[in-house]
């Protein structure tokens, strides 16, 4: 029997939307038994209203964050609560057309974790029994939402006691387990209430899991004797560059789905399973085209160098939201071991973009413990530029890199202005090997950084969508450094 265990994670399971697209619609797997906590709750509700796993991540890429967000004024006078459900009661679950008489006729197996306040225990509630009331008690997190009362008792998010049922999942006798993780695992702890909050909850979540993976590698180890068969567990784990519950931006919550799109295929290519992916990046057109100059100065191999570049984002949604940040560049680069000026005849960069370091698989006893390689407070921006010398018309690359890093403001800023460059013979690409013909450091200075953003152009079907345009590429950058170097605010950018 196997069991797919969506956990919770506030707004982060968008991701868990994203992999859903991938292993329920892409691959075609299947599971015998669902169960959720927390924000999971989401996806398995939709799941159980019918909808499939391509469905449940299109309407992640449709959602406004702020689409559920409702103040709980006399709440917080009181202390009771920050915020109600009210907001997904009225717009959001509407939106989603959740029908709970669909649900409670569903197929699926699947579970609901709550924490029963009252009685101090965790409740499961089957597809059979919900309600809007008990999937509302489901996500209540202490704090933020009020409890729910359903009959005599009060009932709250049970992230605290667990935030994957394992439990559930072996008591209806799985021998394989999936779980599909975005709780952070970084080893912080930043200043603040509101972070330190959530690194509660995460030191409480993170802990209850590890304990209930060491519980099946000694079942497994031993014979089997506590469980009384063999369980194999496989965990998804990602960093989400998303606040749990603060958030403003949509275009984030959907490049979180886009990160579970890719980390769910890169599982699949790891374990051999095969899927036929699915493109849904024309869910993010916007028909606004960007356009931007971009000018640096500086030395290659000692001599003086400059680039005269302009810089084109075909489509700003796509653009933004797809995790796709590769835009179009033209232009010239002038320096004397260029023969002069030379002309970019094809050019492109990759703008802002999460380092993506080696995929960890840890397998032990059973227990396979997969990371997505995804460090969203490392970025990097590559330019690629195809040249021709202008007398001899040789073919000329130009690879330049900026390392986005530093937990210093400043120095992210200033990072995000040096392009350290390599020129090499031909025409090749980023990661083509040899020896270059020269080296060097071109970099953008404050008005040139002011002057590209004063410069910046927008084409699209009204002067609304082509403010929006910008706005939301500005967004991305603040956004981006943020996450790099201004987290300690508040664990993850709300925009």
């Amino acid at each position: 029997m196997r069991s797919l265990l969506l956990a919770g994670g506030g707004l982060k399971v968008a991701f868990q939307a994203g992999v859903l697209q991938v292993w329920l619609e892409e691959a075609g797997l299947e599971f015998d038994h669902y169960d959720a906590c927390s924000g999971g709750a989401f996806n398995l509700a939709l799941l159980c209203d019918g909808k499939s796993g391509l469905q449940i991540a299109d309407l992640w890429r449709q959602m406004r964050p702020l689409d559920g967000v409702s103040f709980d004024w006399r709440g917080i006078l009181s202390g009771r609560s920050l915020v109600t459900m009210d907001a997904y009661r009225d717009t959001v679950f509407p939106s989603w057309d959740l029908d709970w008489d669909r649900i409670r006729a569903s197929t699926v197996e699947a579970t609901f974790t709550a924490h029963d306040r009252t009685l101090g225990q965790r409740r499961v509630f089957t597809a059979a029994e919900m309600t809007e009331d008990k999937l509302v008690a489901t996500l209540s997190q202490a704090v933020w939402f009020p409890p729910v009362p359903i009959g005599t008792n009060l009932y709250t998010d049970a992230v605290f006691d667990t935030d994957a049922n394992i439990d559930e999942a072996i008591e209806r006798g799985a021998t394989e387990i999936w779980v599909i993780w975005t709780v952070s695992r970084r080893p912080e702890w930043m200043p603040g209430v509101l972070a330190q909050f959530f690194h509660a909850l995460e030191v409480s979540a993170n802990g209850t899991l590890a304990a209930d993976l060491e519980r099946i590698r000694w079942n497994n180890e031993n014979g089997a004797v506590l469980f009384g068969r063999q369980v194999n567990v496989k965990v998804l784990r990602a960093e989400v560059p998303i606040h749990y519950l603060a958030l403003v931006n949509g275009d984030r919550l959907h490049r979180g789905v886009e990160q579970g799109v890719r980390a769910g295929r890169n599982w699949c290519d790891d374990h051999g399973i095969p899927f036929t992916p699915v493109d849904r990046s024309h869910y993010y057109d916007s028909e606004v085209e960007l356009r931007f100059s971009d000018h640096l100065t500086g030395r290659l191999r000692g001599r003086q160098a400059e680039a005269s570049l302009r810089l084109t984002v075909a489509d700003s949604g796509e653009f933004v939201n797809a995790r796709r940040q590769r835009l179009a560049v033209s232009g010239t680069v002038a320096c004397s071991i260029l023969d002069g000026i030379a002309t970019v005849e094809h050019g492109y960069a990759d703008i802002l973009v999460d380092v993506v370091g080696p995929r960890q698989i840890v397998e032990d006893r059973g227990v396979i413990e997969e990371d997505d390689g995804v460090n969203p407070t490392c970025k990097r921006m590559v330019y690629v530029l195809h040249l021709r010398t202008p007398h001899t018309g040789r073919a000329l690359t130009l690879i330049g890199i900026k390392n986005v890093s530093s937990d210093s403001v400043w120095e992210a800023v200033r990072d995000a202005m040096k392009l350290q460059c390599r020129v090499m013979d031909g025409w090749v690409g980023p990661d083509d090997g040899g020896d270059p013909i020269a080296t060097g450091l071109l970099w953008m200075t404050a008005r040139d950084v002011a002057s590209q953003f004063v410069t910046a152009r927008a084409s699209g079907p009204s002067l609304k969508a082509e403010l929006g345009g910008l706005a939301r590429y500005g967004a991305l950058f603040a956004g981006s450094l943020w996450d790099v170097a201004a987290r300690k605010l508040i664990t993850y950018s709300p925009f």
